[in-house]
């Protein structure tokens, strides 16, 4: 009888990168490897496989310390793709200023009436300002 083996997908921002090995590779990482990770990407936009190369550590090291990272918001997916050494395709990753959670984390509704609010005011304070320019 075959049985298939389910790989326990964790909830993040992309799904794909996220697995129970992943976290378990980097756990095992040495201390810095998420540091080093993201000094590098600080001085430049890199790919896993760049990351691996310059920095000397392996892919699962590099792979799972750069998820890391994403996942508590500290690099993102640049938009842009670069060829690894065996010719993949491979994200590039940057660095953002400030860390920003992944979270869904969607307003309340008070939070929501307040934002309406404050845009009215607004709204009401840009008509009068345009009907003193046309007065």
């Amino acid at each position: 009888m075959y049985i298939p083996l389910i790989c326990h997908m964790a909830m993040t921002d992309r799904l794909a990168t996220r697995t129970d090995t992943s976290d378990a590779a980097f756990t095992a990482a040495p201390g810095g490897a998420a540091a080093l990770c993201l000094s590098a990407l600080r001085e430049r936009p890199r790919s896993v496989d760049e990351l691996m190369v310059d920095l000397r550590i392996s892919h699962s090291t590099c792979s799972a310390a750069v998820n890391k990272l994403m996942r508590e918001g500290w690099v993102y997916d640049a938009g842009i793709r670069t060829r690894t050494r065996s010719g993949r395709n491979a994200i590039v990753w940057m660095t953002n200023e400030r860390p920003k959670p992944l979270k869904d984390e969607r307003p309340t509704r008070s939070q929501l009436a307040q934002q309406v609010e404050h845009l009215k005011r607004e709204i009401e304070m840009l008509k009068g300002a345009s009907d003193d320019v046309q007065g």
